[in-house]
């Protein structure tokens, strides 16, 4: 039985293609798995099934013991063999000799130890599959690096005694887009770029009232403004707790009720002067901070949710004195069997339409749009999906991929992880 987190971090059975030699290694080649680059072996060939690791996660002690993957030999289970991972088990981004190799690939047999898969009969795993756990084994999980909390004194978003918030949404997990591009549907794609901040949202939610039967005068309902991190329904004690605060003060008299906004918050602390995330500080001074709009949501009071269209997210931002998405492409696709076509009359230039993602995979890299210090995260492409609603999906640089992975080998983590 595979269990797996509510995220997109788990480990994923996929194919290798594009297998070919690394330039610089007679030992060593190159693959592509979920639209990402990884070194492999010499025995690696191309269509190989494989188990996926990504740079976001951690290869359990249990799993790294039974394929004995410790750097350390005393903690494999074949003591006469060393591999190269540390304590931590955390997988990397990385080069090897001057090539990115983004996560790690191990054939699907390495699933078969004592307590996981018993034998090859039981390894029925597909193309697609994602997992931490397989029979209540831990395979893998997430790798966090503990951040500071931070526990400044504030005044705001706690609920009025008595309330409990009806709906107020949490922004759903975003997806890879090279694990999900199937779930784009024909039809305008919005790609814009993808900002390393930390996450907030404000709404102007229906709440109960907690009204005792007997309390005839008061209503059961009334609206009330709450703000929240990426999780928490609430700001007390929360990450630059201040700054929130400040946020919740300017948009709070300009909601309709409803209305939630969801928005990335970048730069510094404006209290105690510290990056939001460290290196990207998209050339904000000391002590300043920007709030980038990046989804508007307006529920019914039945609870009935709709997300406004991103000219009217682009036109909202404006309005409440908040950024704007930074727009790369807007570009109509279509479909041809398992191929994404993006228009070409759309891109200046370009006389032949791009396919498989080319296109998108470029305009990820780079520098900021908004500050030419600064690298660029990735990109995030919104979408209509076939339900006619609108989703996204994330793409990351290999570049970002890489100065995230050092910056954890310096025990400085992402402070989302936390929140």
């Amino acid at each position: 039985m595979l269990q797996k987190s509510k995220d997109s971090n788990n480990a994923i059975i996929t194919c290798l293609s594009n297998v070919r030699k690394h330039p610089n290694a007679d030992r060593l080649k190159l693959a592509t798995v979920s639209g990402t680059q990884v070194i492999v072996g010499l025995d690696a060939e191309e269509g190989d099934s494989v188990v996926y690791f990504d740079s976001n996660l951690r290869l359990s002690h249990e799993y790294l013991h039974w394929n004995n993957l410790y750097s350390n030999k005393e903690m494999n289970h074949d003591v006469s063999q060393k591999g190269y991972f540390g304590k931590n088990g955390r997988v990397k981004a990385q080069k090897f000799r001057g090539e990115i190799s983004n996560g790690f690939v191990m054939p699907l047999g390495s699933l078969i130890f004592p307590g996981a898969i018993k034998n090859y009969d039981e390894l029925e795993l597909q193309e697609g599959d994602e997992f931490t756990c397989i029979n209540g084994v831990k395979i893998c999980e997430k790798y966090i690096v503990p951040s500071e909390i931070y526990s400044e004194r504030f005044l705001t978003c706690k609920k009025p005694h008595g309330t409990r918030a009806k709906y107020f949404w949490k922004h759903y997990d975003v997806k890879h887009l090279m694990r999900e591009k199937d779930k784009i549907a024909p039809g305008v794609l919005y790609v814009e770029e993808k900002i390393h901040g930390t996450s907030g949202r404000t709404g102007r939610v229906l709440c109960d009232t907690g009204k005792k039967w007997w309390q005839f005068w008061k209503p059961e309902t009334k609206w009330v403004i709450m703000s929240g991190t990426r999780r928490v329904d609430s700001i007390r004690r929360r990450h630059i707790a201040s700054v929130r605060s400040e946020i919740q003060e300017k948009v709070a008299p300009h909601l309709r009720k409803g209305e939630q906004i969801y928005y990335e918050i970048y730069g510094f602390d404006s209290e105690g002067g510290k990056p939001i995330q460290h290196g990207f500080s998209y050339g904000c001074l000391p002590r300043q901070y920007k709030v980038l709009l990046y989804r508007v949501t307006i529920t019914t009071p039945d609870g009935f949710c709709i997300d406004l269209d991103r000219e009217q997210v682009y036109k909202r931002a404006e309005e409440l004195g908040l950024e704007k998405p930074t727009l790369l492409l807007n570009v109509y696709c279509t479909r041809s069997k398992e191929l994404l076509f993006l228009d070409p009359i759309a891109i200046p230039g370009v006389m032949e339409p791009y396919t498989q993602f080319d296109l998108l995979t470029k305009l990820a890299k780079g520098k900021s749009a908004l500050d030419a210090n600064t690298m660029r995260e990735g990109i995030v492409v919104w979408f209509k999906n076939i339900y006619g609603k609108w989703d996204c999906l994330k793409h990351k640089s290999e570049e970002f991929l890489i100065r995230e992975s050092e910056l954890r080998d310096k025990e400085i983590g992402d402070v989302e992880d936390n929140l």
